[in-house]
C-alpha cells in the first residue's frame, strides 16, 4: 500500500470498529422491553389463560405464563431457573396475590415483573405482596458484579494469547497449550480472588468461580490463539470483536438478555460472555442449578480453541497461501 494511502485506510478500519460497537451496543440496549419472560402462575389453566390475555393487553408477549398446580413446585422451578418468577393469586375475599421472584436475575427486570403484577392486582382488586426468594447482596446491591467479572476475565484471556505468541513465537503446539492453560488457572484464580474475597462482590462459591473463570479464560484464550495462529491478526481482530462489542450486549449486558432483541440474545447463546454471565450467576446465587448449557458453550469454545491450536504448520502455510492467491493475482 502507498504511504499516502495508509492513514486513510486506518481511518476506514476505526471507523468500522467503531460502527460495530456503536451499532452492536446501541442496537441492543436502546430500547429495553420484556419479551417471554418465563413465570410461573399458580392457578388452572383456563385461569393462566385468561391472565395471560389480559396482561397482553398491555404489553402483548412481554410474558410467558405457565400453570403449576402447586406453589411448592412453582418455588422449586424458580430455584431451579426453569422460571424468572412465581404468581400466586389471591383466593377471594379479600386475600392479596403474592409475587415471587429472584432479585439475583437484576433490578431491571425485578422492576418490570413488580410493575406488571402490581397492574394485574389494581385490575383484580387483590393486592400484591412482592417476596425475593434471592435477593442481591449488600456488596452487589446493583447486580453487576457478574457481568464486570466476565468482562474483566475475557479482555486479559485474549491480551493472554497475544503475549504468549510474542513471548514464546516459535513453541509448539503442546507447549503452548499448557501455557495457556497455567496462564488460565493463574488469572482465573487472580480474577476470582478480587471478586470473591477482596470485593466481597461475589462471595459464596470462591472455589466455584475460580473454576468458571479458568474455564472461561483458557476457551477465549485458545481460541483467540487459535485464531492467530491459523490466520494471523486479521482473525484475531475478528475472534476480539465478536467476543466483546458483539458479545457483550448480546449477553443482555447488565439488563438481561429477556430485554434485548431476541435474535441478538439468540446469538449471545452460544457466545462466551453469555454464557459465564450465566454460569457466574448461577452459581453464586442459585447453587449451581441450569449450569450445564453454560458450561457447555464454554467447552465448546475450549475444544474449538485446542482444534486450532494443534492445526498442523502446513496446513496453516497453505491455506494462508491460498487466502493470498485472489490478493496478488488481482
Amino acid at each position: 500500500m502507498h504511504e499516502k494511502g495508509k492513514p486513510i485506510a486506518v481511518m476506514v478500519a476505526v471507523s468500522l470498529i467503531g460502527l460495530v460497537f456503536a451499532g452492536s451496543f446501541l442496537g441492543a440496549l436502546h430500547h429495553l422491553e420484556p419479551h417471554d419472560v418465563p413465570v410461573a402462575v399458580v392457578a388452572p389453566e383456563p385461569a393462566v389463560g385468561r391472565l395471560g390475555a389480559m396482561m397482553d393487553q398491555k404489553a402483548e408477549g412481554a410474558f410467558d405464563l405457565a400453570a403449576y398446580g402447586d406453589e411448592r413446585e412453582a418455588r422449586n422451578a424458580l430455584l431451579e431457573r426453569e422460571v424468572d418468577a412465581v404468581f400466586v393469586p389471591g383466593q377471594g375475599g379479600g386475600q392479596g396475590s403474592t409475587l415471587i421472584l429472584a432479585g439475583a436475575n437484576g433490578k431491571i427486570e425485578q422492576a418490570a415483573l413488580s410493575t406488571a403484577f402490581h397492574g394485574v392486582g389494581q385490575a383484580t382488586g387483590q393486592p400484591v405482596t412482592v417476596e425475593d426468594v434471592r435477593p442481591l447482596p449488600a456488596d452487589d446491591n446493583n447486580g453487576v458484579s457478574a457481568i464486570f467479572f466476565v468482562i474483566t476475565t475475557v479482555i486479559p484471556a485474549v491480551i493472554l494469547a497475544v503475549m504468549l505468541a510474542v513471548a514464546v513465537p516459535k513453541a509448539g503446539a503442546v507447549r503452548r497449550l499448557a501455557l495457556l492453560a497455567a496462564g488460565s488457572v493463574a488469572l482465573g484464580g487472580v480474577n476470582s480472588w478480587v471478586a470473591a474475597g477482596l470485593t466481597g462482590a461475589l462471595a459464596g462459591a470462591p472455589l466455584e468461580l475460580w473454576g468458571l473463570g479458568s474455564l472461561l479464560v483458557f476457551a477465549v484464550s485458545s481460541f483467540a490463539a487459535g485464531a492467530l495462529r491459523v490466520a494471523g491478526p486479521p482473525a484475531l481482530a475478528l475472534t476480539a470483536l465478536v467476543l466483546i462489542p458483539i458479545g457483550v450486549p448480546a449477553s443482555g449486558g447488565p439488563i438481561g438478555p429477556q430485554f434485548i432483541p431476541q435474535w441478538f440474545a439468540a446469538i449471545g447463546d452460544w457466545l462466551p460472555v453469555a454464557a459465564a454471565i450465566d454460569a457466574v450467576r448461577n452459581t453464586v446465587y442459585f447453587d449451581g442449578n441450569a449450569i450445564g448449557s453454560p458450561l457447555l458453550v464454554l467447552a465448546v469454545w475450549a475444544v474449538a480453541g485446542i482444534a486450532l491450536v494443534l492445526v498442523p504448520a502446513k496446513a496453516r502455510q497453505r491455506d494462508r497461501g491460498a487466502a493470498m492467491e485472489p490478493a496478488a493475482s488481482s
